[in-house]
């Protein structure tokens, strides 16, 4: 690991902390997500390579967390698409502006801060079909957000995607849907869509936003209390059962991916 990059990871880390302690105080649920959990079980902490975290957040702590932050009630910025401007994701970040990092996943090369992702936990229809349906629907939905925003939304060099996004990313660099589609309304659509089915109600929850789409979709069982896991020289808290979690993402999680599998975000850190 670069010392660049364990720097980053440290300012990460303490971010995180301040956040864990500002949820205990309001009582808000998290779980680790994706590379975060993954990091936890593996390694009992960051996955060595990794630049982030990735946090959900059950929807209605999700509204709550947003509302103490509207209401200035934080010491740390939370960055959404409804308090700032520039910010042209759904999900949520906090940001630490004492390290910069350039990615170049995406069509623009991007200058941004350290950061960990805020994503909500959404529930999904009870019955199977229905589910099934809206799944599909929250895919489309989804993919008009993301050709809203495409030169700085896609990353067009992705490699495994399968063949459908393939089409789709082609098409989004042929048709410019961006000229035409406005990026704030279709986040607004996105946002009422993702709320249609409480999470309290529901018995399978999906983070649709994030890298996985919705292989990150489970039981509600799996996810049940949540517990703690090791992190570095603190905790985190998890799904309970992490196995079922991380198979469906990673498959043999326990097995260190290949060089070239690393670094997702095509990140360097500039200091």
């Amino acid at each position: 690991m670069n010392d660049g990059l364990r720097k980053l990871q440290l300012v990460d880390l303490a971010l995180f902390k301040e956040f864990s302690c500002f949820c205990e105080k309001n009582n808000i649920k998290y779980f680790a997500l994706g590379g975060t959990l993954l990091g936890a079980v593996r390694h009992k902490g960051f996955i060595p390579w990794d630049d982030d975290m990735d946090l959900g957040i059950p929807r209605e702590d999700y509204e709550k967390l947003l509302s103490l932050c509207k209401d200035k009630k934080t010491n740390f910025k939370l960055h959404t698409f409804k308090n700032d401007e520039n910010h042209y994701r759904y999900f949520s970040r906090l940001e630490d502006s004492s390290i910069k990092i350039k990615r170049t996943d995406n069509s623009v090369v991007e200058i941004s801060s350290a950061w960990i992702d805020i994503f909500p936990l959404d529930g999904m229809p009870n019955n199977s079909i229905i589910r099934m349906i809206w799944k599909y629907y929250l895919l489309y939905r989804r993919a008009m957000y993301r050709f809203s925003c495409f030169d700085i939304a896609v990353n067009v060099n992705k490699k495994g995607r399968p063949m459908i996004e393939r089409i789709l990313v082609k098409f989004g660099k042929i048709v410019p849907l961006q000229k035409i589609l406005d990026t704030k309304k279709e986040l607004m659509k996105l946002d009422r869509a993702l709320k249609k089915f409480p999470y309290s109600k529901s018995d399978y929850l999906v983070n649709a936003m994030g890298a996985y789409k919705f292989n990150e979709m489970f039981s509600k069982k799996v996810y049940g209390d949540g517990k703690w896991y090791e992190f570095e020289d603190t905790r985190v808290w998890g799904p309970e059962d992490y196995d079922t979690v991380c198979k469906q993402l990673y498959g043999d999680y326990m097995k260190i991916p290949k060089e070239e599998d690393k670094n997702r975000h095509s990140s360097e850190v500039l200091g």
